[in-house]
């Protein structure tokens, strides 16, 4: 997310805001990283007593990727996501003020996934922290990102 003047074609405050300044966030980039191995409902109804039609009718999920290489985990595929997005934006790494990680299945209790992800960016100066909300976490992380990018304490978000 970002308050960036020429992405909007608007005239904007400082970075930490000016009386009567008006910031406002927006998206700018996505990104996205999954797992290469799918695992579909008739997969599971070989191992466990369930059937695709029961899967579908209580959740609506047909498959999900699953990770199976031990060297890819959450914060290498949120790194992915993320490099992506700065591809699409064109920002280097170095301009972000803050990456936030929605996840319910971080790397380690501690570092928080977002360090990692910061870490391997290559974003020194950015803070990080981890959002676990389940599903809606996303929701929350950008509306943070908002909450901060409004405040004018950050320039450049990063949620993943």
């Amino acid at each position: 997310m970002s308050n960036n003047p020429k992405s909007a074609g608007q005239s904007h405050g400082t970075r930490n805001g000016t009386a009567g300044s008006q910031r406002y966030a927006q998206i700018i980039g996505w990104g996205m990283a999954v797992p290469d191995r799918i695992v579909t409902n008739d997969d599971l109804s070989r191992i466990v007593d369930t059937t695709d039609e029961w899967i579908r009718s209580r959740t609506g999920i047909a498959e999900r990727h699953i990770v199976s290489d031990p060297n890819e985990t959450t914060a290498t595929l949120a790194t992915q996501a993320a490099r992506e997005a700065l591809r699409v934006t064109g920002l280097p790494p170095s301009a972000l003020d803050m990456v936030i990680c929605a996840t319910s299945s971080p790397e380690y209790v501690f570092p928080a996934t977002a360090s990692l992800v910061q870490d391997a960016l290559g974003a020194p100066h950015a803070g990080a922290f981890d959002l676990s909300a389940a599903c809606s976490g996303f929701v929350y992380a950008l509306a943070m990102a908002r909450g901060m990018i409004a405040a004018g304490d950050a320039d450049y978000v990063m949620v993943v």
